[in-house]
């Protein structure tokens, strides 16, 4: 005659542990996966506030400054490898800093009165500054954030 079979508790023991350590290998993955797009996240939205400020800033020297070249030597800018634009470049922390430690650049293209860029003998009239501010890396420019700003210049 056969003995009869006893099912011991501990088999359903290590399925029932086996299924609670499943379950919280994935919510632990899906919190980790949070943590990540919310960092991620973060760090957009303070890269876009520093471009904002640099470019508000930028816009408030270019208007406020008695004439253009007190302007750019406010902005801190310089002429750039593109004719007519004026560049300035950012480390990761928005140092100002050399172009080979750059990861944000500032353009600002200024058109004179004739339609001209790069204050062409500075005559009076009204000065448009576009700014545009973005994330280079690897020579790839990704623009953040980008403002107009006007000024009238009285003539000389």
């Amino acid at each position: 005659m056969r003995q009869p079979r006893t099912h011991s508790g501990s088999s359903l023991f290590l399925m029932e542990l086996i299924l609670a350590i499943l379950f919280f290998s994935v919510a632990s993955a899906v919190c980790v996966q949070l943590f990540a797009r919310a960092h991620t996240a973060s760090e957009q939205s303070a890269a876009l506030n520093r471009a904002v400020l640099a470019a508000e800033s930028a816009a408030e020297s270019f208007k406020g400054a008695d004439d253009l070249d007190e302007a750019v030597r406010l902005m801190g800018v310089r002429a750039g490898d593109t004719p007519g634009v004026l560049t300035a470049w950012y480390d990761r922390a928005w140092n100002p800093c050399a172009e080979r430690d750059a990861r944000y650049r500032l353009d600002i293209l200024i058109h004179g009165p004739e339609g001209g860029g790069s204050l062409p003998g500075r005559p009076g009239g009204l000065w448009e500054a576009e700014i545009t501010v973005g994330r280079t890396a690897d020579g790839v420019f990704e623009e953040l954030y980008r403002l107009s700003a006007r000024r009238y210049q009285p003539a000389a």
